[in-house]
Protein backbone atom coordinates (compact mmCIF):
# COMPACT_ATOMS: atom_id res chain seq x y z
CA UNK A 1 0.00 0.00 0.00
CA UNK A 2 1.39 3.37 -1.04
CA UNK A 3 2.30 5.85 1.69
CA UNK A 4 1.88 9.45 0.57
CA UNK A 5 2.51 12.76 2.35
CA UNK A 6 1.52 16.05 0.71
CA UNK A 7 2.98 19.47 1.59
CA UNK A 8 1.15 22.47 0.12
CA UNK A 9 2.99 25.74 -0.47
CA UNK A 10 5.88 25.14 1.94
CA UNK A 11 8.38 27.92 2.51
CA UNK A 12 11.80 27.44 0.96
CA UNK A 13 13.32 26.68 4.36
CA UNK A 14 10.57 24.13 5.07
CA UNK A 15 11.02 22.62 1.60
CA UNK A 16 14.74 22.19 2.26
CA UNK A 17 14.04 20.08 5.36
CA UNK A 18 11.26 18.09 3.64
CA UNK A 19 13.36 17.20 0.58
CA UNK A 20 16.51 16.37 2.55
CA UNK A 21 14.54 14.13 4.88
CA UNK A 22 12.79 12.35 2.00
CA UNK A 23 16.09 11.85 0.15
CA UNK A 24 17.70 10.31 3.24
CA UNK A 25 14.87 7.77 3.39
CA UNK A 26 14.96 7.08 -0.37
CA UNK A 27 11.39 8.18 -1.04
CA UNK A 28 9.90 9.19 -4.35
CA UNK A 29 9.62 12.98 -4.45
CA UNK A 30 7.41 15.11 -6.71
CA UNK A 31 7.79 18.88 -6.65
CA UNK A 32 5.66 21.48 -8.46
CA UNK A 33 7.66 24.68 -8.51
CA UNK A 34 8.87 27.69 -10.39
CA UNK A 35 12.48 26.89 -11.19
CA UNK A 36 15.49 27.33 -13.44
CA UNK A 37 17.79 24.50 -14.49
CA UNK A 38 21.47 24.44 -15.42
CA UNK A 39 23.32 21.42 -16.75
CA UNK A 40 27.10 20.94 -16.75
CA UNK A 41 28.75 17.85 -18.17
CA UNK A 42 29.42 16.54 -21.67
CA UNK A 43 27.85 19.80 -22.81
CA UNK A 44 26.05 22.63 -20.95
CA UNK A 45 22.62 24.22 -20.99
CA UNK A 46 20.52 26.79 -19.19
CA UNK A 47 16.73 26.73 -18.81
CA UNK A 48 15.19 29.96 -17.56
CA UNK A 49 12.63 30.13 -14.76
CA UNK A 50 9.28 28.49 -15.44
CA UNK A 51 6.66 26.37 -13.69
CA UNK A 52 7.66 22.71 -13.85
CA UNK A 53 7.36 19.26 -12.33
CA UNK A 54 10.50 17.86 -10.69
CA UNK A 55 10.63 14.11 -10.04
CA UNK A 56 13.25 12.38 -7.91
CA UNK A 57 12.81 8.61 -7.82
CA UNK A 58 13.86 6.35 -4.96
CA UNK A 59 16.90 5.14 -6.95
CA UNK A 60 18.11 8.72 -7.49
CA UNK A 61 16.87 9.18 -11.05
CA UNK A 62 15.97 12.83 -11.68
CA UNK A 63 13.53 14.20 -14.24
CA UNK A 64 12.30 17.74 -14.89
CA UNK A 65 9.13 18.13 -16.96
CA UNK A 66 7.63 21.21 -18.57
CA UNK A 67 3.81 21.58 -18.61
CA UNK A 68 3.61 20.09 -22.13
CA UNK A 69 5.24 17.16 -23.92
CA UNK A 70 5.97 13.63 -22.73
CA UNK A 71 9.76 13.87 -22.52
CA UNK A 72 11.67 15.55 -19.66
CA UNK A 73 13.52 18.75 -20.57
CA UNK A 74 16.40 17.75 -18.24
CA UNK A 75 17.19 14.49 -16.51
CA UNK A 76 19.80 12.35 -14.81
CA UNK A 77 19.34 8.58 -15.25
CA UNK A 78 21.08 8.11 -11.93
CA UNK A 79 22.68 10.33 -9.32
CA UNK A 80 25.58 9.79 -6.95
CA UNK A 81 24.44 12.55 -4.60
CA UNK A 82 21.81 15.27 -4.40
CA UNK A 83 22.65 18.34 -2.32
CA UNK A 84 19.86 20.61 -1.06
CA UNK A 85 20.58 24.06 0.33
CA UNK A 86 18.97 27.48 0.81
CA UNK A 87 20.66 30.49 -0.79
CA UNK A 88 19.60 33.43 1.39
CA UNK A 89 21.21 35.99 -0.92
CA UNK A 90 19.26 34.92 -4.01
CA UNK A 91 16.34 33.65 -1.89
CA UNK A 92 16.14 30.35 -3.75
CA UNK A 93 16.26 26.71 -2.82
CA UNK A 94 19.17 25.06 -4.65
CA UNK A 95 19.19 21.38 -5.56
CA UNK A 96 22.36 19.98 -7.16
CA UNK A 97 22.26 16.45 -8.55
CA UNK A 98 25.75 15.04 -9.07
CA UNK A 99 26.62 12.08 -11.24
CA UNK A 100 30.25 10.96 -11.04
CA UNK A 101 30.61 8.69 -14.09
CA UNK A 102 30.43 10.51 -16.40
CA UNK A 103 30.73 13.67 -14.31
CA UNK A 104 27.51 15.64 -14.74
CA UNK A 105 25.69 18.18 -12.59
CA UNK A 106 22.08 19.32 -12.81
CA UNK A 107 21.55 22.47 -10.73
CA UNK A 108 17.96 23.51 -10.01
CA UNK A 109 17.01 26.84 -8.42
CA UNK A 110 13.48 27.07 -6.99
CA UNK A 111 12.01 30.44 -5.96
CA UNK A 112 8.39 29.39 -5.44
CA UNK A 113 7.17 25.92 -4.45
CA UNK A 114 3.50 25.07 -4.92
CA UNK A 115 3.48 21.47 -3.80
CA UNK A 116 5.75 18.66 -2.58
CA UNK A 117 4.60 15.04 -2.54
CA UNK A 118 6.64 12.42 -0.70
CA UNK A 119 5.66 8.87 -1.60
CA UNK A 120 6.66 5.33 -0.76
CA UNK A 121 5.47 3.22 -3.68
CA UNK A 122 5.45 -0.55 -4.14
CA UNK A 123 5.63 -2.02 -7.64
CA UNK A 124 6.50 -5.67 -8.18
CA UNK A 125 4.43 -6.10 -11.35
CA UNK A 126 6.09 -7.77 -14.33
CA UNK A 127 6.21 -5.87 -17.63
CA UNK A 128 5.02 -7.59 -20.79
CA UNK A 129 5.44 -6.06 -24.21
CA UNK A 130 2.52 -6.88 -26.47
CA UNK A 131 3.44 -8.05 -29.93
CA UNK A 132 1.24 -8.53 -32.97
CA UNK A 133 0.28 -11.81 -34.61
CA UNK A 134 2.38 -10.75 -37.60
CA UNK A 135 5.44 -10.36 -35.35
CA UNK A 136 4.75 -13.73 -33.72
CA UNK A 137 4.42 -15.29 -37.17
CA UNK A 138 7.72 -13.80 -38.38
CA UNK A 139 9.55 -14.90 -35.21
CA UNK A 140 8.26 -18.48 -35.53
CA UNK A 141 8.95 -18.57 -39.27
CA UNK A 142 12.60 -17.73 -38.59
CA UNK A 143 12.81 -19.82 -35.41
CA UNK A 144 10.37 -22.73 -35.81
CA UNK A 145 12.26 -24.73 -33.18
CA UNK A 146 10.51 -22.51 -30.59
CA UNK A 147 7.54 -24.82 -31.09
CA UNK A 148 9.50 -27.62 -29.44
CA UNK A 149 10.42 -29.85 -32.37
CA UNK A 150 12.43 -29.86 -35.58
CA UNK A 151 10.36 -28.00 -38.18
CA UNK A 152 11.19 -26.38 -41.50
CA UNK A 153 9.42 -23.27 -42.76
CA UNK A 154 8.11 -23.73 -46.30
CA UNK A 155 5.79 -20.76 -46.69
CA UNK A 156 4.29 -17.80 -44.83
CA UNK A 157 0.72 -16.60 -45.39
CA UNK A 158 0.12 -19.44 -47.86
CA UNK A 159 -3.06 -18.76 -49.82
CA UNK A 160 -5.71 -21.46 -49.79
CA UNK A 161 -9.39 -21.30 -50.71
CA UNK A 162 -10.68 -20.31 -47.23
CA UNK A 163 -7.97 -17.67 -46.64
CA UNK A 164 -4.28 -17.55 -45.69
CA UNK A 165 -2.35 -20.09 -43.60
CA UNK A 166 -0.15 -18.28 -41.06
CA UNK A 167 2.71 -20.79 -41.27
CA UNK A 168 3.13 -23.72 -43.65
CA UNK A 169 5.83 -26.03 -42.28
CA UNK A 170 7.16 -29.56 -42.58
CA UNK A 171 8.23 -31.78 -39.68
CA UNK A 172 11.21 -34.15 -39.56
CA UNK A 173 9.08 -36.95 -41.05
CA UNK A 174 8.13 -34.80 -44.04
CA UNK A 175 4.57 -34.23 -42.90
CA UNK A 176 2.91 -30.93 -43.73
CA UNK A 177 2.25 -28.79 -40.65
CA UNK A 178 -0.37 -26.04 -40.81
CA UNK A 179 -0.10 -23.44 -38.05
CA UNK A 180 -2.81 -21.00 -36.97
CA UNK A 181 -1.48 -18.26 -34.64
CA UNK A 182 -3.42 -16.35 -32.02
CA UNK A 183 -1.93 -13.53 -29.95
CA UNK A 184 -4.53 -13.98 -27.23
CA UNK A 185 -6.52 -16.98 -26.01
CA UNK A 186 -7.44 -19.36 -28.84
CA UNK A 187 -11.17 -19.96 -29.13
CA UNK A 188 -13.39 -22.42 -31.00
CA UNK A 189 -13.45 -20.24 -34.13
CA UNK A 190 -9.64 -20.58 -34.44
CA UNK A 191 -9.94 -24.38 -34.39
CA UNK A 192 -12.67 -24.28 -37.03
CA UNK A 193 -10.56 -22.00 -39.22
CA UNK A 194 -7.58 -24.35 -38.93
CA UNK A 195 -9.79 -27.31 -39.90
CA UNK A 196 -10.97 -25.44 -43.01
CA UNK A 197 -7.37 -24.86 -44.09
CA UNK A 198 -6.54 -28.55 -43.63
CA UNK A 199 -9.61 -29.69 -45.54
CA UNK A 200 -8.69 -27.36 -48.41
CA UNK A 201 -5.16 -28.80 -48.57
CA UNK A 202 -6.42 -32.39 -48.35
CA UNK A 203 -8.56 -31.87 -51.44
CA UNK A 204 -5.41 -31.86 -53.60
CA UNK A 205 -2.81 -33.51 -51.30
CA UNK A 206 -4.40 -36.91 -50.73
CA UNK A 207 -1.16 -38.82 -50.15
CA UNK A 208 0.42 -36.58 -47.50
CA UNK A 209 -0.33 -36.49 -43.79
CA UNK A 210 -1.31 -33.00 -42.66
CA UNK A 211 -0.91 -31.88 -39.05
CA UNK A 212 -2.76 -28.86 -37.70
CA UNK A 213 -1.44 -26.81 -34.79
CA UNK A 214 -3.01 -23.92 -32.90
CA UNK A 215 -0.30 -21.67 -31.44
CA UNK A 216 -1.39 -19.29 -28.68
CA UNK A 217 -0.64 -18.25 -25.08
CA UNK A 218 -3.73 -20.19 -23.92
CA UNK A 219 -6.83 -21.97 -25.19
CA UNK A 220 -10.42 -22.20 -23.99
CA UNK A 221 -11.78 -25.47 -22.67
CA UNK A 222 -14.27 -25.80 -25.55
CA UNK A 223 -11.56 -25.12 -28.12
CA UNK A 224 -9.36 -27.78 -26.49
CA UNK A 225 -12.22 -30.30 -26.65
CA UNK A 226 -12.76 -29.55 -30.36
CA UNK A 227 -9.02 -29.92 -31.00
CA UNK A 228 -9.06 -33.42 -29.51
CA UNK A 229 -12.14 -34.34 -31.50
CA UNK A 230 -10.55 -33.17 -34.77
CA UNK A 231 -7.17 -34.74 -33.84
CA UNK A 232 -5.40 -31.38 -34.01
CA UNK A 233 -2.69 -29.99 -31.72
CA UNK A 234 -2.09 -27.05 -29.42
CA UNK A 235 1.28 -25.50 -28.62
CA UNK A 236 1.53 -22.83 -25.96
CA UNK A 237 3.76 -19.81 -26.49
CA UNK A 238 5.17 -17.34 -23.99
CA UNK A 239 4.56 -13.81 -25.30
CA UNK A 240 7.11 -12.28 -22.90
CA UNK A 241 9.81 -14.67 -24.15
CA UNK A 242 8.89 -14.05 -27.81
CA UNK A 243 8.99 -10.26 -27.34
CA UNK A 244 12.77 -10.54 -26.84
CA UNK A 245 13.06 -11.55 -30.49
CA UNK A 246 11.36 -8.37 -31.74
CA UNK A 247 13.81 -6.33 -33.79
CA UNK A 248 16.23 -9.26 -34.01
CA UNK A 249 14.35 -11.23 -36.64
CA UNK A 250 15.90 -10.81 -40.05
CA UNK A 251 13.62 -9.62 -42.81
CA UNK A 252 13.20 -12.43 -45.31
CA UNK A 253 11.33 -12.89 -48.55
CA UNK A 254 9.30 -15.93 -49.54
CA UNK A 255 12.19 -17.05 -51.73
CA UNK A 256 14.32 -17.57 -48.59
CA UNK A 257 11.90 -20.24 -47.38
CA UNK A 258 12.07 -22.08 -50.70
CA UNK A 259 15.84 -22.65 -50.65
Amino acid sequence: MAKVIVYEEPSLEEAKKIVKNALSRKKNIYILANCSVDYFGRSSSHLEFGERLIIIKSDGALLIHRPVGHSPVNWQPETSYIDVSYDSEEEVLVMKALRTRPREVVAIKLDNIFLIVEAELYDSGAFYMHISEKEIRDILATNPEILGEKLTTIDVEKKVEPGFIDLYLKDKKGNVVVVEIKRLTARVDAVRQLKKYINSLKSHMRTEKIRGIIVAPSITKKAQELLLKEKLEFKQINIEALSKYVGKTEKRSLFDYLK
